[in-house]
């Protein structure tokens, strides 16, 4: 027994060290990919229903597995640094999410039982599952929006300020798709039975026409200004290369991304749709559903290039989290077929992946934020050093440990003004308002002072 237990927990450690976990990520962002692409053939490509729906079985476990890794990878990273100790509440969140999660998973396991079984599968199972995963991102976006501003008060920074804006964007673009696919799926059959290929492609829309504008324009946003917090992280490396090499190659998956909202560019392609439909629709997908993954793979990428730039292992760690998170999240945007009451239902495992990609983003920059803001080693470090990814790092770890040294001199003000009257008599004349102005006010007289002995 003692030889089992051993081979396990060497598994266990092998499935989670980091290039598996790279690997699996990749892999997911193929599958999910995969799952959102067949999804324009299949209804000219007749593989018949089995196929598709042993495709989607063989998907759905891989994706519950890797999810189920994913966070076993982010725990480990949590669990070796002092960061989850000393702040609980980032450990119950990593309870909830993990709550989170194996709810979804169940979910999908019930609903492969239902399509192994009986070829159908309730539409109330998919509801929840968009619901729960999109509500979770929704939240946990807004949170970070709210640390965002935060740390903006106390120190001003156009990297912090664009991100604050984009997870803004995403939290909204989370709760308006709820809406929106609530709209459309309570319109349709409870059950969904097996259909002939190409019998989902004749949906048409129900409900509330306009919500899928706000929908759309709130995710379009939110990558565009993804692009634009990725521009200014990246920015030392125009330096490096060429300000016009810099932009051209930055330039690229965003004209690819807005590719797809051009009239003249779409309106050539359906001119080709009835002759071709096959080719018409491969290159839809290449437009569309591939343009999401790409910038996602740079929005990633450039957190993970920020974390060669850091000592601390543990700083490295966790850029690398909110690297696999953005990873993630812009493939989490493929759900929007499943309105159409596909069998299988295709687009499902892709909204599976938008609470986690939102968590991992969340954990890996505020975890980053504390890390610094404890060690004066690594902000000295990191103050040192003219990279502008850096800066983004110097600037919400300073801002972290200003908000920290600010909450302490509150508190203590205000024991002291409770205990002065029973001590000298004297009241305090400072309301709450004022109190916190003069704490902040010396705070940052303070900071401006050794701002100046360090220069």
């Amino acid at each position: 027994m003692t030889k089992i237990k051993d081979n396990l927990i060497q598994m266990t450690r092998f499935i989670s060290s980091d290039w598996v976990v790279y690997a699996i990520v990749s892999a997911s962002i193929i599958a999910v990919s995969l799952e959102t692409g067949i999804i324009r053939i299949s209804g000219f490509e007749n593989k018949g229903i089995s196929t598709y729906a042993v495709f989607f079985v063989g998907l759905s476990i891989f994706c519950i597995i890797s999810q189920l890794i994913i966070l076993k990878f982010v725990g480990n990273k949590l669990d070796k640094s002092f960061v989850s100790g000393r702040h609980l509440h980032l450990s119950k969140m990593k309870k909830a999410i993990v709550a989170v999660q194996l709810g979804i998973s169940v979910l999908i396991v019930i609903i492969l039982l239902e399509i192994t079984l009986t070829y159908a599968y309730h539409i109330f199972f998919v509801i929840a599952v968009l619901v729960v995963s999109f509500l979770t991102a929704a939240a946990i976006t807004a949170l970070l929006s709210w640390r965002f501003i935060i740390w903006l008060k106390s120190h001003k920074n156009r990297i912090i300020f664009t991100y604050l804006f984009a997870s803004l964007f995403i939290s909204m673009s989370a709760i308006s798709g709820v809406v929106y696919f609530l709209d459309q799926l309570l319109y349709g059959p409870p059950v969904v039975h097996a259909q002939q290929y190409a019998d989902f492609i004749r949906h048409v829309a129900t409900g509330n026409p306009t919500l899928v504008y706000f929908y759309a324009i709130s995710s379009a946003v939110a990558f565009v200004l993804l692009w634009l917090g990725t521009v200014f992280l990246l920015q030392g490396y125009g330096k490096k290369i060429g300000n016009r090499k810099y932009w051209i190659i930055m330039s690229i998956p965003l004209l690819y991304f807005l590719s797809q909202f051009q009239p003249s560019i779409l309106n050539f392609l359906l001119s080709y749709a009835s002759d071709n439909p096959v080719l018409f629709n491969f290159i839809y997908i290449i437009m569309v559903h591939v343009s999401r993954p790409i910038g996602g793979v740079l929005f990633g990428f450039a957190f993970i290039l920020a974390a060669r730039r850091v000592l601390s292992i543990q700083v490295k760690g966790y850029l690398v989290v909110s690297g696999i998170g953005l990873l993630l999240l812009l493939v989490s945007y493929q759900a929007q077929a499943l309105i159409a009451t596909p069998f299988p239902p295709l687009g499902l495992l892709s909204a599976s992946y938008f609470g986690l990609s939102s968590y991992l983003i969340f954990v890996g920059i505020y975890s980053c934020a504390l890390s610094i803001s404890h060690d004066s080693v690594l902000r000295a470090s990191i103050r040192r050093s003219v990279e502008t990814e850096v800066g983004f790092l110097k600037g919400i770890g300073n801002a972290e440990m200003n908000r920290r040294i600010f909450e302490r001199v509150l508190l203590t003000s205000r024991n002291i003004s409770e205990t002065l009257p029973e001590e000298t008599g004297i009241s305090s004349s400072l309301t709450d308002k004022e109190l916190k102005d003069y704490v902040q006010a010396a705070l940052a007289l303070a900071l401006k002072k050794k701002a100046q002995n360090v220069n």
